[in-house]
């Protein structure tokens, strides 16, 4: 496994502490910020070799249907965590002033499942990871980037368990590997997506137990 330090980014998503204290666990050198500024700080100080990064809009997890909303509301919780992701990544990318890093994004697995009541979250997620495999045709090979689906509710706590899809005609639903993954889980991945970013970027992987399975 490479070397170096992996910085944790978590602008809005106070929930990604717990992955900094699973690569810690796993004996990874570790640094935890909580907006996009102290990254780019923390960068300067010390090249990364992986950051993973998770950018969620204040409000965006509030479940709301779709035409109750307004369209300032709209485009807080969908639209504002693309641009805020966008000015985050152009601060990373400054910081490590051509410095080779893997960048895992983080996003909410209901980007790819949809759930009821969620459609700002789920288009928000999936314009973020839209955003991440445009930025990687254009940054490489500097810079690789990865997307790590994971469980919702794992990264937004305040997202109900029950109002996401399962797969009824599988009866009483277990992911295939018995579990959906905790943040020890998704930490393993992390790391793994770093060191496969040697040979590729711009993939997604869903860390979900097999849950979901897409192409």
């Amino acid at each position: 496994m490479t070397q170096g330090s992996i910085l944790v980014c978590a602008p809005g998503t106070p929930s990604l502490g717990g992955l900094s204290d699973a690569l810690a666990g796993l004996g990874a050198a570790v640094r935890f910020t909580a907006d996009g500024e102290a990254a780019a700080a923390a960068i300067a100080l010390e090249k990364p070799r992986a950051i993973a990064l998770a950018q969620t809009a204040p409000g965006g997890t509030i479940r709301r249907r779709l035409v109750e909303q307004s369209l300032d509301e709209w485009m807080a919780h969908s639209d504002d965590s693309c641009i805020a992701l966008f000015e985050t990544l152009l601060a990373i990318r400054k910081a490590l002033d051509g410095s080779r890093c893997s960048i895992v994004l983080i996003g909410a697995g209901v980007g790819q499942t949809g759930a009821p009541g969620h459609v700002a979250l789920a288009t928000a997620a999936e314009g973020q990871r839209g955003l991440m495999k445009s930025i990687a045709r254009q940054w490489g090979p500097d810079i690789r980037f990865a997307w790590a689906s994971v469980w919702t509710p794992l990264l937004h706590p305040d997202v109900a368990e029950e109002v996401l899809p399962e797969q009824p005609e599988l009866g009483a639903y277990r992911p295939p590997l018995g579990a959906r993954p905790g943040w020890n889980d998704v930490a393993r991945a992390v790391l793994a997506l770093a060191d496969l970013a040697e040979v590729t970027t711009g993939q997604t992987i869903m860390i979900d137990g097999g849950e979901w399975m897409f192409p």
